[in-house]
């Protein structure tokens, strides 16, 4: 359980709560498919904080104020992690292939975004004088909440975005 102030005070617990609270719970099982590691984790995180609701309709017009954005209290995130090495030099584990995937999936007000997956192919130390070098390849897809969508209007075309990511980490060696 956390707060949620930003706050690096140690004087006392005063104010402690009284934003609300964030609770995060994870649960991580490790297994063995083939003779190689993997393993599968489930997070789930709940704040019962107020934030400003990104539903168009909670927004009110007030006369010589402006727009006033409705409030939401709570919000909740659940995700899954996979993670499976697909092949394992078994001479040093550190060389290896993996794959990876996440998939989450939220109350999609206030958060922006309703679901999300990604899925990675990734290598770590293939070329042997060079064993910190990693490189891999992911796709992701990001759906973003209708609420967020409505909030951008007619003015602003908001879509869900997806991509694919290529990427090589080399190491500097002395």
């Amino acid at each position: 359980m956390l707060d949620t102030h930003n706050s690096t005070t140690t004087s006392g617990f005063d104010d402690l709560f009284d934003n609300g609270a964030v609770i995060v719970g994870y649960w991580r099982i490790f297994t063995c498919l083939c003779d190689l590691p993997g393993s599968h984790a489930l997070m789930g995180i709940y704040s019962n904080k107020k934030f400003t609701s990104i539903d168009p309709e909670s927004w009110t017009f007030i006369p010589d104020v402006g727009i006033v954005p409705g409030e939401e209290t709570g919000t909740w995130n659940l995700t899954y992690f996979y993670e499976q090495k697909l092949w394992v030099d078994p001479c040093d584990a550190q060389r290896n292939i993996g794959l990876l995937s996440t998939w989450g999936l939220s109350d999609g007000n206030p958060n922006p975004i309703r679901w999300g997956t990604t899925l990675a192919v990734q290598a770590k130390g293939l070329v042997s004088n060079r064993p910190a070098d990693t490189m891999g390849v992911s796709y992701f897809f990001t759906g973003l909440s209708s609420d967020f969508k409505d909030l951008g209007g007619p003015l602003i075309d908001l879509q869900d975005v997806q991509g694919v990511e290529l990427y090589y980490n080399a190491a500097v060696t002395p």
